[in-house]
């Protein structure tokens, strides 16, 4: 497989266990040929970042799809979903989606779902703290 990755001054990519910098003043182009994993930094989530629901998730998704050993990450893969579920039931169906992907071996596009579903959790929290600040003021 053939990737062409644009880079801009600055910005960084994990490719494999390697984590690859474009330390000129202009964007550079990298063509990887393979099959290691590839992640830009910007879509790397840190443990402590991970402190909601679909972050947790997300996080653990992110794991499974970065190790050598992805079977080790399936108990706590199983755990984190549940808790999700339990939290936003209605994102249960692409949940369920996130673990398909992962019983298939589509680590990247569960990681994929795993994104949107912390884009989608921003909005409904936001959508609470809106409704929260209505209610006080009406």
């Amino acid at each position: 497989m053939t990737l062409k990755i644009n880079l801009a001054p600055g910005e960084s990519v994990l490719i494999g266990k390697a984590r690859v910098e474009n330390g000129g003043e202009r964007r550079c182009t990298l063509v990887v040929q393979g099959n290691e994993v590839i992640l830009r930094e910007k879509r790397l989530m840190r443990e402590r970042d991970a402190t909601t629901p679909m972050t947790r998730l997300y996080f653990v998704v992110q794991s499974i799809y970065l190790a050598d050993n992805k079977e080790s990450l399936y108990d706590l893969y199983h755990k984190i979903a549940h808790e999700a579920v339990m939290a936003w039931p209605g994102l249960t169906l692409a949940i369920t989606e996130i673990g398909i992907e992962i019983l298939a071996g589509n680590d990247y596009a569960a990681l994929n779902l795993a994104h949107t579903l912390v884009n989608v959790e921003k909005d409904l929290i936001q959508g609470v703290a809106n409704r929260a600040a209505q209610e006080k003021i009406g």
